[in-house]
């Protein structure tokens, strides 16, 4: 069976956790979490107060875990996790402790705690390990990114189309007078720019709307 690690630094919650689970569903992969509690070493009060705080931490990660290895249970994943204080030798000692690994997920993790391991890269993590490192945004499914990507076009591109209806062609003569019908270097400038800027514009929405409708032609391949 193959074996994941996934690593995140958390305060309270993981956020991608459930991702990672449906990637070792899907690869009938057992699956290890190593969830990293941010420290602050240059804190003077290091024992009154954060290390209280580290430990109520790690009692809310814990417990957060317990429910997704429940979670895990019932997906027919297996699920083993760590709660480390994120200290340099600490990680790589729990890493180390759960690898041998085939691939190790990074979730939303900083380096730069890990700086005098002489890790500041997801590729030295690599080669300590001797497995695949990738971040986990490289794994999201491309069709959702995809869709994501198309309704930030679609609601830019129908703003400024709105924008352009609504506010610039009502003043268009204004305009005209004040700057296109000048007979000026200026306003064939403006023309010269404005036009293409405008069938940009509404021929990039007007392409958005068509995928978003779902009414493009899906192109053939032979």
């Amino acid at each position: 069976m193959e074996k994941i690690i996934f690593v995140e630094e958390v305060d309270r919650e993981p956020k991608n956790i459930s991702l990672a689970i449906r990637i070792a569903k899907n690869k009938g992969a057992k699956l290890f979490a190593v969830f990293l509690i941010p420290v602050a070493v240059e804190t003077v009060d290091w024992i009154d107060v954060q290390e209280k705080q580290i430990k109520e931490k790690e009692q809310k990660v814990s417990s957060f875990a317990e429910g997704v290895k429940k979670e895990c249970e019932d997906q027919g994943v297996e699920f083993e996790w760590k709660v480390v204080q994120y200290l340099p030798r600490a990680f790589m000692m729990a890493m180390e402790g759960f690898s041998p690994a085939d691939l190790i997920i990074v979730g939303d993790v900083s380096l730069k705690p890990l700086a005098e391991e002489g890790i500041k890269h997801l590729e030295d993590i690599s080669a300590r390990l001797g497995c695949p490192v990738l971040p986990l945004k490289s794994l999201i499914p491309e069709e959702k990114r995809s869709k994501v990507s198309l309704l930030t076009r679609f609601a830019l591109f129908g703003g400024l189309s709105a924008l352009s209806y609504f506010v610039f062609f009502p003043n268009i003569d204004k305009l005209n007078h004040a700057i296109y019908m000048k007979g000026t270097i200026i306003g064939a400038l403006a023309v010269l720019f404005t036009v293409p800027i405008h069938a940009f514009i509404h021929g990039s929405f007007g392409e958005s709307l068509i995928k978003v409708l779902g009414l493009e032609k899906s192109s053939d391949v032979h």
